[in-house]
């Protein structure tokens, strides 16, 4: 079914704009008919999109002619996610309701999760009794989990014991490597990729003391200890904010990084857009993160949140800045650093939010849930051809497969990486 972008943005609800003096109405690009859109929408055709063939046999290795498969997309390849905070999953203080409620929205509305603030060296061994069941419930589900974070280069991000370390260098860079080690040893899948390095630009407290070289051995460890986590650098104001000296600065300092050799896979991007702030225009948006492809790892958007009381303005940006970073081919990811509104006073910026206290959609929240679900989803029904073959174009991510062959069976079929696949069926 075609997303009517106009059509959507009409039904919404009509908030009050009492108070609204201070923040933006508007942004550039945001009308329908802006250069950038139709652009857009032709690279995420090209690029999120691919030409499938699955071919299907039997036991005897011989092709399966004319059966009809009914194949619909569940998990997009590309990393819509979230981080939502652990208790109101796990908490027994909240109702069993509650707490599958919340399970249920990040299995539906998201692709890949990062447990908010729970793996940072601060917080982890206070919050293992919910990031374990997390990580294993992840792991049932088969949702990539984005670790957040190794090292924030600042004494007061870490646990009190380590400011003790300040005058002992060999002392410090021991806690490290050990913290380091302990993290990526006890996670391998689901945990996919790690903020090896968080906020370095402005925060570097170890490296003045460690010196500047420090960092290439961080990464180095972590790929050393599992070649198959991607490793990322993560810093903020880079595509909100309009703070140029800041982004400049960033490109300086990951340019820097990659010619010494330090191994980074992937460059990420916080995207919190405080209240009061104008949004970043979307052709903006592409053109910063044309600029930050040229350096050659991934992107991914890591903590994307918009706080304004104008639920309109919120909803369509949104869908703009969701487009226009699915169209980024280097983009891998767009995480929401505020998914639920929890409580009143139990989260810095309930404004942010998709999903309001109540557990109902804000306006933002079902735009996520209407591109993801309905504008960028693949549900077919094809039938294989004489040589056993099913073909048809969607979106690249994991599929569910309804076969009727001696038995009725629904697979689970991988299509993120490669265009063909073979089944067998017994």
């Amino acid at each position: 079914m075609k997303f009517d972008r106009r059509k959507f943005l009409k039904i919404l609800p009509v908030v009050p704009t009492v108070g609204l003096a201070a923040e933006p109405k508007s942004y550039r690009g945001m009308s329908d008919s802006a250069g950038w859109r139709t652009e857009a929408y032709k690279r995420i055709e090209k690029h999120r999109k691919d030409d499938f063939k699955v071919r299907i046999i039997d036991s005897a290795k011989k092709p399966i002619k004319n059966l009809k498969v009914d194949l619909s997309l569940y998990r997009h390849h590309f990393g819509f996610g979230a981080a939502p905070k652990l208790a109101r999953l796990y908490d027994k203080k909240f109702s069993e309701e509650v707490r599958g409620l919340y399970h249920d929205f990040c299995e539906v509305l998201f692709h890949k999760l990062t447990p908010e603030n729970s793996l940072k060296w601060k917080h982890y061994k206070n919050n293992t009794k919910f990031t374990e069941p997390f990580l294993d419930w992840c792991k049932h589900k088969k949702i990539p989990v984005r670790g957040h974070c190794l090292v924030w280069p600042e004494f007061r991000r870490a646990p009190k014991s380590i400011e003790r370390l300040r005058s002992d260098q060999e002392g410090l860079g021991s806690a490290i490597r050990e913290h380091i080690k302990f993290m990526v040893n006890s996670f391998n899948y689901p945990v996919t990729e790690w903020d090896v390095l968080n906020e370095a630009v402005n925060h570097d407290e170890y490296m003045r003391i460690l010196g500047k070289d420090v960092v290439k051995e961080w990464f180095q460890l972590v790929k050393d200890m599992n070649p198959n986590v991607k490793r990322y650098i993560n810093d903020y104001s880079i595509l909100t904010k309009n703070n140029v000296r800041h982004r400049k600065r960033y490109f300086r300092y990951i340019k820097g990084l990659l010619d010494s050799g330090v191994p980074i896979d992937g460059i990420g991007f916080q995207s919190h857009i405080p209240k009061g702030f104008n949004p970043t225009p979307p052709e903006e948006i592409i053109r910063i993160a044309n600029d930050f492809s040229s350096l050659g790892p991934e992107l991914q958007v890591t903590e994307f949140d918009f706080e304004t009381s104008n639920r309109d303005l919120q909803a369509q940006y949104t869908e703009d800045f969701m487009t226009a970073i699915f169209s980024q081919p280097k983009m891998t990811g767009l995480i929401t650093w505020t998914p639920f509104e929890y409580a009143k006073n139990n989260v810095p910026k309930p404004e942010a939010a998709l999903i309001d206290k109540d557990l109902q959609f804000k306006p933002n929240g079902m735009v996520w849930y209407e591109l993801i679900n309905k504008r960028w989803m693949t549900k077919t029904i094809v039938s294989t051809d004489d040589n056993g073959y099913l073909k048809f174009r969607g979106f690249k991510g994991r599929y569910l497969a309804s076969i009727s062959h001696s038995k009725k069976e629904i697979l689970d079929i991988d299509l993120s990486e490669s265009n063909e696949l073979v089944i067998t069926l017994t």
